[in-house]
């Protein structure tokens, strides 16, 4: 072989192979360290907010609010993190139209839910495993003294070797509503809103492809996935009918951490999230798409599910915008009631919703105020069992460890022919606490 002609078999050579390291994670680059003391925090954080948060040594392992504390091998191939957290919740409800036998005032204090995390890497720092349990009477169904859902909330393993094409496979949350894909421990209200339990989509089994940050530009993120569509009901046997999803997160400021609801860090730089998703549900035997109820006439459903979102932050303000689509058919079954007669075949959930929440921290304080507003309206153009709802209430948050320690109050009122009451009042107190 000529010289010349093995230069430019060399050349090819190295330009193909840094291509294809390119599609992997790069190695961390080497920053220069900064001159000078760190940059102050904004004026209108907390004192000593910074200290509160720093990571602390305990023994050969290191422990931080809302991190808990972590074990790892010196070559970091093995970790391991240990994570609780529980809320105690208190109610007090009023219903205008009680149930037969019941009072018009309720109240209840409960263990909202009780949660033990593991996480972290085995064998090399791209295999990870996350494992979610949980604890609580209400978590578990419990009915009769007898539990009806087994303890695993979440469990699944990911591999992150390529950069633009993570795989995660397990039992999970369906990345298609961003109010629903925040972790429950980080929300900004004691709870989610009406229309996201609505139109969302729970757990299920199933397989993901995503990207953190695509092409390295710190702007956009994807989430596509195939999962059993069966839910909780994952163990029985069932037919092909699958879910498929896609998300897109386009933050055009650059990446922040915006799936936790409440603005702690108060830059006065803006941040911006703008996601969508489409999910389409195949042969479905739940009412609202992985959630709900079983058809009582024994069917199924075909639905297609779309939802938009927003997530803006600045300076202790935070506002979220979500609005979802629904449209579905159902396949009727065949189930009889006890005087043999056909059971009457429900209409699929058809129908749209949204969520406007908006939260604000008081400046130097750990407070923060917080409303929103929510609806699902039933599809003016095909048949549909939705009923018109409308909520909308305000909220107090104190976090003394932001999430890791926290007191929270809203108070909400609930109206339309979707609520069986017609009208109800609710005010919450919920008390968060974890490591």
């Amino acid at each position: 072989m000529r010289p010349l002609a093995s230069l430019r078999y060399a050349a090819a050579l190295v330009v193909l192979v840094a291509g294809g390291r390119a599609w992997a994670n790069p190695p961390a680059p080497v920053l220069p360290k900064p001159s000078g003391p760190p940059p102050p925090p904004p004026a209108w954080m907390p004192v000593g907010e910074a200290q509160r948060q720093a990571e602390t040594p305990v023994g050969n392992a290191t422990w931080r609010p809302g991190k808990g504390i972590e074990l790892a091998t010196p070559d970091r191939r093995f970790t391991i993190n240990f994570n609780m957290w529980a809320q105690l919740l208190a109610t007090v409800r009023r219903e205008a139209i009680p149930a037969a036998g019941m009072e018009p005032w309720s109240g209840s204090l409960e263990l909202r839910r009780a949660r033990l995390i593991l996480s972290g890497n085995i064998f090399s720092p791209h295999v990870g495993y996350y494992v979610h349990l949980m604890f609580a009477p209400k978590d578990l169904g419990f009915k009769d003294g007898t539990p009806r859902r087994p303890p695993i909330f979440q469990w699944y393993t990911t591999w992150t070797r390529f950069r633009h094409a993570n795989v995660q496979a397990g039992f999970f949350f369906v990345p298609y509503a961003r109010q629903r894909m925040a972790p429950l421990a980080k929300l900004q209200m004691v709870d989610n809103s009406s229309a996201s339990y609505e139109f969302t989509l729970d757990q299920d089994i199933g397989v993901q492809v995503s990207s953190p940050d695509v092409a390295g530009l710190g702007k956009l993120r994807y989430f596509a996935g195939v999962f059993m569509g069966e839910g909780y009901d994952y163990y029985k046997a069932s037919d092909f009918g699958l879910t498929y999803m896609a998300r897109v997160d386009y933050l055009p400021f650059g990446m922040f951490d915006d799936y936790s609801e409440a603005d702690f860090e108060r830059k006065a730089t803006p941040r911006l999230a703008l996601g969508a998703a489409y999910a389409f549900s195949d042969r479905d035997h739940r009412t609202r798409a992985i959630s709900g109820t079983t058809f009582a006439d024994g069917g199924t459903m075909r639905s297609n599910n779309v939802t938009v979102d927003l997530m803006f932050k600045v300076a202790g303000m935070s506002l979220l915008l979500d609005f979802y689509w629904r449209q579905g058919w159902r396949l009727p079954g065949d189930a009889k009631d006890m005087l043999g007669e056909p059971i009457p075949v429900e209409a699929a959930r058809n129908g749209v919703g949204w969520t406007a929440q908006m939260g604000l921290f008081i400046p130097r304080t750990r407070l923060e105020v917080t409303a929103r507003s929510s609806g699902v309206r039933p599809s003016r153009r095909v048949e549909t069992s939705i009923g018109r709802l409308d909520e909308y209430g305000a909220g107090l948050n104190y976090y003394f460890y932001r999430h890791s320690l926290k007191l929270q109050l809203d108070y909400f009122r609930q109206y339309g022919p979707g609520v069986p009451a017609g009208v109800a009042d609710q005010m919450r107190l919920q008390l968060q606490a974890g490591f």
